[in-house]
């Protein structure tokens, strides 16, 4: 029995020698670097904003050639993933960011890949799965933040690009939910003049963010209004300069936007008339300088192949037209956003299309037509509403939660000093009246503490069932 047991310990050492050693040739063999990868992927994401084809070969090249090396390989599904959301194929970015969090131990690329399901769900409306990987982004930076000394110039420069990324794509989910503060906060976490100035796409993405319009102050909105249309000159100069279509596009899409809302047109038109000379290279009767802007925009987004951008271009376009009294050729436009399937993916982008058909349509006598836009988008709307309504419900409950976490703590410790100071006075005083006098001293601290605890309790059911609402009417959406 003895020798039977020697044997059974001999085996089993035996098989975690084996094992040990397995993993440590598996590590031996798994690369951290590989300089031609790394270079596949710096030329894919240079092209991010310049051409998705090129993006997309790089990074279909750098995977091929990945083999043992994750982290590379990882970034390129990321890189590719840029493209299927430029192009509207979402479940094809969806597939591609699922590898990249399946399968990588990179929290750089994670949190990146994080912050595109982020985009994502921005786009496709869905609110709960947006909250979800935006927690998830967050504790990927907490885990890069804690080894952030140890990272590599090449990190650094991703990690530049994941977190100016999730500061701008949180802007932007929170302005089109109409959470304007938190939109203002989320963009201005970024430095204009700090490392984001070693990215140049992601510096435009910025100019052109914080130009597009409610992140900037003022004393009168006109004045706000030049201001932004100033961030967009320096965007469309910058992006010209570098050669960035998408932005020099995006930049003019939104200064044809500010010219038809601007209070006194010609007065804007007469205090921007050198940058728009500029841009358009001719002189523009009064009336058709956000035409050409937004007509050149289109151009450009058609050649880049940006889908969702293109939709965007034919809507402004759209309004220029119907600025001018051409409802026929807004008509036009409008149509052929709604005409390309891919666009129901993005039900806020459908819900603006739709409520300019209603309008569009009303204006040319079409009264069926105009109502049955106008119901698809008021469906929407009340969509968004009521997602909007759940979300305020839970941040106000995660704020009370907070307060009340603050304000307990706060007893705790009111508690603690008080019982320190009792023993010391008991102490020196040796009375044993001071025992019975604490007891009633502590009694309605200790009752206002249980209260507290039981309103705190009540508080998280009520967050709690308001998450679970949210939960089961964004299954219902689905559906």
């Amino acid at each position: 029995m003895l020798r039977h047991a020697d044997n059974i310990q001999y085996i089993k050492g035996f098989v975690w020698l084996l094992v040990i050693r397995s993993l440590f040739i598996l590590s031996a063999c798994t690369e951290t670097s590989n300089p031609v990868v790394d270079r596949l992927n710096d030329q894919s994401y240079a092209y991010h904003y310049r051409d998705l084809d090129s993006t997309a070969a790089y990074a279909r090249r750098a995977i091929s050639l990945s083999g043992n090396y994750p982290s590379g390989r990882a970034e390129a599904y990321n890189n590719l993933a840029f493209v299927s959301i430029a192009n509207m194929d979402y479940g094809s970015a969806d597939s591609l960011l699922q590898i990249v969090l399946g399968e990588s131990d990179n929290q750089i690329e994670l949190m990146i890949a994080n912050v595109q399901m982020m985009r994502l769900c921005q786009r496709r409306s869905r609110n709960k799965e947006f909250y979800d990987y935006r927690h998830r982004a967050e504790h990927c930076h907490k885990r890069i933040n804690e080894d952030i000394t140890s990272l590599t110039l090449r990190e650094h420069q991703r990690l530049v690009y994941a977190q100016s990324e999730y500061a701008i794509v949180n802007s932007t989910y929170f302005y089109y939910v109409g959470l304007e503060r938190q939109s203002k906060h989320a963009i201005q976490s970024i430095s204009p003049d700090g490392y984001i100035q070693k990215d140049t796409a992601q510096y435009l993405n910025y100019l052109y963010n914080v130009g597009a319009g409610g992140i900037l102050e003022g004393r009168n909105r006109e004045e706000v209004r030049q201001l932004e249309f100033d961030y967009l000159s320096k965007c469309y100069l910058i992006a010209l300069r570098q050669h960035y279509p998408f932005f020099v596009a995006n930049s003019m899409e939104a200064m044809a936007e500010h010219l038809l809302v601007a209070k006194d047109r010609q007065d804007f038109e007469r205090k921007n008339s050198a940058i728009i000379t500029y841009i358009t290279g001719m002189d523009i009767d009064d009336g058709f300088v956000a035409q050409h802007l937004a007509e050149r925009a289109l151009e450009i987004f058609q050649r880049f192949g940006d889908a969702y951008q293109i939709a965007g271009a034919h809507r402004t376009l759209a309004s220029c037209f119907r600025d001018r009294g051409d409802y026929e050729q807004a008509l036009s436009h409008l149509e052929s956003v709604v005409g390309d399937p891919r666009i129901s993916q993005a039900p806020d982008l459908v819900a603006s299309v739709r409520e300019q058909l209603s309008v569009a349509y009303a204006a040319v006598n079409d009264k069926f037509q105009s109502d049955y836009n106008r119901n698809i988008y008021l469906d929407l709307q009340e969509q968004t509403r009521q997602d909007r309504y759940l979300e305020s419900r839970a941040e106000m409950y995660e704020t009370t939660a907070r307060q009340q976490n603050i304000l307990l703590l706060s007893v705790v410790m009111a508690i603690v000093l008080l019982l320190v100071l009792l023993v010391v006075f008991s102490r020196k005083s040796r009375r044993s009246s001071i025992s019975r006098e604490a007891g009633i001293l502590l009694k309605p601290l200790a009752e206002w503490e249980r209260r507290f605890v039981q309103e705190q309790a009540h508080a998280e059911e009520l967050h709690e069932e308001v998450r679970e609402q949210l939960a089961q009417y964004q299954l219902q959406e689905e559906r």
